[in-house]
């Protein structure tokens, strides 16, 4: 009787080792459903960006589906770099995540490269699983357990901003990224990353402006320090973008003056009489800078007024000429 009790329990852990065995080979992945694609970053951007600002968009191509049938078991991926002729530079954040940030060895002041990769699992509802990649080392990543057959993995890259002025970057190729579950070795995934900088750098210009005030008469001008015939215009600034530009006015006659009026030029025939400019109302103070906070794209007004000023001295009627340069700084 003892013997054929030992029977009955040799026979019962048989049957139940049997079951585990029959459920895990249903659990099991059965197909790969893609084998990776090219996938190219353009970054179009100033080449003066502030520091760590993502100027080249998270990119990824082809489909997502790597593994199917896999039922809901977790699923370990193997995630291998093999990108060339890039160097670690920093760690930077982006939208809350720490991201190792890599430069191209060949371009020393090339924009930053930042890599992430995604498990997706195809169904509503099921959140991606998102982690940064250090592309120095051979990642590990897991699904968790899903109520998902699918098992999709994605590989993505983007751009910060070096800081300072960086160059442009032809299309270089990086390399591949492979993902394969250890499960799974004969499945592999990979994707071949390459990248274009193409950077802009910001640039304004001037078109000369000759400005005509109407003639007024002797004695609109009674006195020393009287002003009249005032007069708006416009010098027109053309810009390539919109960024941050310092303004200045100086004196094409004498570099050193810090007042409003110009030094009368070769043409000038009248006696004690000066062009004062003035800006917003006010009179300008010559080599003195003031700020626009942002230029407009292509041609944009910059309002000015001048008018007759009368000094001390001897006075007598003539011409009036004076001659004003403005500079746009942006950088």
């Amino acid at each position: 009787m003892n013997m054929n009790l030992n029977k009955r329990h040799g026979r019962a852990a048989v049957l139940a080792a049997l079951g585990l065995l029959a459920s895990a080979s249903v659990m099991a992945c059965t197909e790969q459903r893609d084998a990776g694609s090219p996938i190219h970053l353009t970054i179009d951007a100033w080449d003066d960006a502030e520091q760590d600002k993502l100027i080249g968009q998270w990119t990824v191509a082809g489909n997502a589906n790597f593994l199917a049938n896999c039922g809901r078991d977790d699923i370990p991926f193997d995630i291998t770099p093999s990108l060339a002729g890039l160097e670690f530079v920093r760690n930077v954040m982006v939208d809350g995540q720490v991201y190792p940030a890599f430069g191209l060895t060949a371009y020393p002041r090339s924009p930053l490269l930042i890599f992430k990769h995604l498990i997706w699992a195809g169904v509503s509802g099921i959140p991606e699983v998102e982690t940064p990649l250090d592309v120095r080392k051979v990642n590990h990543a897991s699904s968790g357990p899903m109520r998902s057959g699918v098992r999709g993995s994605r590989v993505l890259i983007a751009a910060v901003s070096r800081g300072g002025i960086m160059q442009p970057v032809p299309t270089t190729l990086l390399g591949p990224i492979s993902r394969v579950s250890p499960l799974y070795p004969m499945w592999v995934k990979a994707d071949t990353f390459s990248v274009t900088a193409n950077l802009k750098v910001p640039t304004c210009s001037f078109a000369d402006t000759a400005f005509t005030l109407k003639d007024v008469a002797a004695a609109d001008l009674p006195a020393a320090d009287t002003a009249a015939g005032e007069e708006t215009f416009n010098v027109v600034m053309n810009c390539n973008g919109q960024f941050p530009v310092t303004m200045k006015l100086t004196d094409a006659n004498a570099a050193g003056n810090t007042g409003s009026r110009l030094t009368p030029t070769g043409n000038a025939t009248a006696g004690s009489v000066r062009v004062q400019l003035l800006r917003e109302g006010a009179p300008v103070v010559l080599g003195q800078a003031w700020s626009i906070a942002q230029s407009q794209m292509g041609n944009q007004n910059i309002a000015l007024s001048a008018r007759y000023y009368r000094e001390a001295g001897t006075f007598h009627s003539g011409v009036v000429e004076g001659k004003a340069v403005i500079e746009a700084t942006y950088r």
